[in-house]
């Protein structure tokens, strides 16, 4: 630093500072070009080329890459006052260029990333008064200690008859750099060292490094302008290069043609309230199915809305059988020209895949890149796995508005957005529009039987596992064929009816466990609600204790009589709230049980007011009027759990959706009748319900299906097996409002 005067200095940036904020930040190649090609698109360019050229300079080998756009180009004032002035804010303050683009670059800092790139550069560019301005500059010379001011560089103009642009050329080679550094050695003496570092530029651009950079550039502008927009357009060739095949072609780079061949996708903008206007389609048959969504998602975590964005997402699915689908309706090699082989399909699948996320149609790297699930999609797969798609099986486009609108800030290494309450806030909504898709994936599978043979329930494979009947007719059967008596065909089916009695007995175990278990995963699923119940006294217990204990002492002390007043007040308090604690636990008992006893009549109103119970805090703070119609006569015969467990699931689940809606006079009314050999009952509510698809294909009960994002998909799959154990059916009806759910059990 420098006195200028009496206390007072200036900061003097060291020169490696550029390299600090260009080569360092950034950190890779494929960034370090892409920034140089959004300067093209910044300058208004119709198309940049990429042109990667091996020579060799002074007997060395070496990368000529160079950058060539068609923009405005740029003035020598612009030149030395904005292009070499590390972060001018001059894009942050003018927003759109003068044919108005949005501008992509506007820290003022991705230029520098081009020293990463190769040692040396030149830059030539032409305005539009035919003003040709040229800068060379030796990245290596801002690797020494001085200061940023004291570094000179060469910059020339002319007049010219060149047309509006900019080239830019680097020239790269693998160098080894020798750095002197100081040690101390262990006599404690300085010692000077010299520190060898290989820059290896040149041998950076394998073939695979290639392949990477073609698959950047593909992904690095939006599909969604394929049919809006073609004003932009990369090229990328190669001169002379050691892999014969990429000499002599021009690679117009394009989005790649297998996203248009997905099985489903769902489509469409979600604004700043989270109304969403999607698209559904089906391409997996010949004939293309299509169904409007029209939503709103609710910010349920921690984040918050961020700005109008539009959702692309296309799923393929990955058994043999889609690669053959995939393949058939029109997969073509980009190299042969002919049909895709299934190792081929898969190949270009595996390059595709990933959520990507664009900005005025640029991409926002390094979303969309195969390792990156930042919606973590293959973290959720494993809690549903026949509901949820992994990472590998979605191509997605998400597009973002700007920082100003959206609050979603990008960092500045280029490598990712900033993880606030709005990126959170973009997640939610991303993967709740995704849901829309899963759902309806889920319930077509199910059925064209594409995600397994059928649906049934536990409890009827149960039941099937533990049957002989149809081992005993076949046995049957066969030993008439072979003429053997009668007499010992009916003492072989009698052994087998012995077995199957044995068999019966386990049936019964078993079928007691299973409902255990579905009992403590139901305690899970309401667990919040517990504890909501039993706050307010577990808060008297914690305050009045205390205040109690110190009633007693002044007594003691002073034998004021007003004191037991106070003292009997606080005793029938821990009463009251005692009572309330053990009344709770009765109700969740069942639940947390670990054996059930022997089935017997219960009361049926009375397991459905325990199972009220548990949420009648939560009901009334949430505006949800319950209406109960019970006969106090009616019994069933089983045991009284299942029926609460059911009952328990549906309560729960219509909270959640009533909480989520905007509906008004919230309700949930449970209706028991007798009829004739069966007993109904009618379970209704009024929030969001269920579409004819999820009703008619009973996708609902079928485990891992579930409409909440973070959902396990377990509670109308409980509910459903517990109505079974009760020689019950539950069914969901079609209904004007909400939901309808219909439970009838055989009374025989």
């Amino acid at each position: 630093m420098t006195e200028e005067n009496n206390g007072i200095y200036k900061i003097r940036p060291a020169a490696r500072l550029i390299h600090t904020i260009g080569s360092d930040l950034i950190g890779d190649s494929y960034s370090a070009l892409v920034e140089l090609v959004k300067n093209s698109y910044d300058a208004d360019a119709k198309k940049v080329d990429v042109i990667f050229e091996y020579a060799t300079i002074e007997n060395i080998p070496a990368i000529k890459i160079r950058i060539e756009d068609t923009g405005h180009g740029m003035s020598f004032d612009t030149v030395i006052n904005k292009w070499l002035v590390p972060a001018t804010n001059d894009k942050l303050k003018r927003k759109k260029s003068p044919d108005g683009r949005v501008f992509q670059g506007r820290k003022g800092i991705g230029r520098f990333a081009a020293s990463i790139l190769g040692q040396e550069m030149t830059l030539q560019t032409t305005d539009s008064s035919g003003e040709t301005s040229t800068a060379v500059i030796d990245w290596r010379i801002f690797n020494t200690d001085e200061y940023l001011e004291n570094i000179e560089l060469l910059v020339e103009r002319r007049k010219t008859k060149n047309k509006p642009g900019t080239f830019i050329e680097i020239i790269a080679i693998d160098e080894v750099i020798e750095e002197e550094i100081e040690e101390e050695n262990e006599d404690g003496q300085i010692e000077t060292k010299i520190n060898i570092i290989k820059d290896s530029k040149l041998s950076y651009w394998t073939r695979s490094k290639i392949e990477t950079l073609e698959n950047e550039l593909k992904k690095l502008i939006s599909p969604f302008l394929e049919q809006e927009k073609q004003d932009f357009k990369i090229n990328l060739s190669f001169l002379d290069s050691p892999f014969e095949d990429l000499n002599n072609f021009e690679f117009k780079i394009k989005p790649y043609p297998i996203i248009k061949l997905y099985d489903y996708r769902v489509s469409g903008s979600i604004d700043i309230k989270g109304n969403a206007e999607l698209v559904y389609e089906n391409n997996v048959d010949e004939l293309k199915q299509e169904e409007k969504i029209n939503t709103r998602f609710k910010i349920e975590g921690d984040g918050k809305f961020c700005g109008k964005i539009t959702v692309d997402f296309r799923v393929f699915d990955r058994e043999p059988e889609a690669i053959d689908n995939l393949i058939n309706k029109g997969l073509i090699d980009p190299i042969s020209k002919k049909f895709a082989g299934k190792n081929m399909a898969k190949r270009l699948l595996n390059e595709v895949y990933g959520v990507n996320v664009y900005r005025n149609d640029f991409r926002v790297r390094p979303y969309g890149n195969g390792g990156i699930d930042w919606l973590d999609l293959d973290k959720d797969r494993v809690q549903q796995f026949t509901l949820k798609v992994s990472n590998n099986q979605v191509v997605g486009f998400i597009t973002i508005e700007s920082e100003e609108q959206s609050n979603l800030e990008e960092k500045s290494a280029r490598d990712g957005l900033k993880e606030n309450e709005y990126y959170f806030g973009l997640k939610e909504i991303c993967k709740k529009a995704l849901r829309e898709l899963e759902l309806r994936r889920l319930i077509y599978r199910e059925k064209t039987q594409k995600s397994r043979n059928g649906r049934t329930s536990v409890e009827q494979n149960l039941n099937d596992l533990f049957s002989f009947s149809s081992l005993q007719s076949s046995i049957r059967d066969r030993l008439s064929e072979f003429k053997i008596e009668e007499e010992s065909i009916k003492e072989i089916a009698q052994i087998i009816k012995n077995e199957e009695d044995k068999k019966t007995k386990l049936l019964v175990d078993i079928q007691k466990t299973i409902a255990v278990y579905q009992g403590q995963a139901t305690l899970g699923k309401i667990v919040s609600f517990i504890l909501h119940e039993g706050r307010k006294s577990i808060h008297f217990f914690r305050n009045e204790g205390p205040a109690l204990k110190r009633y007693i002492k002044h007594y003691k002390s002073s034998k004021d009589e007003e004191l037991i007043e106070d003292i009997s007040l606080g005793l029938d308090g821990f009463q009251k709230h005692s009572t309330l604690i053990a009344e709770l636990f009765r109700r969740i008992n069942p639940l947390a049980s670990q054996s059930r006893g022997i089935k017997k009549d219960f009361k049926v109103k009375d397991s459905i007011s325990d199972a009220v119970a548990i949420f009648k805090r939560s009901m009334k703070e949430d505006g949800i009027e319950f209406k109960l119609e019970c006969d106090d006569s009616l019994t069933l015969y089983g045991w009284s759990n299942d029926l609460y467990i059911a009952l328990a699931n549906l309560i729960e689940n219509s909270i959640y959706w009533l909480n989520l809606s905007e509906v008004k006079d919230k309700f949930i009314k449970i209706n028991v009748r007798k009829d004739d050999d069966s007993l109904i009952i009618d379970f209704e509510d009024n929030g969001p319900g269920l579409n004819k698809s999820e009703i008619e294909s009973e996708i609902i009960f079928e485990p891992g299906y579930s409409k909440k994002l973070d959902g396990t998909g377990l509670g109308l799959a409980i509910a459903g097996e517990a109505a079974e154990r009760l020689n019950g059916e539950l069914k969901a009806l079609e209904s004007n409002q909400g939901v309808y759910f219909q439970l009838e059990i055989n009374t025989i």
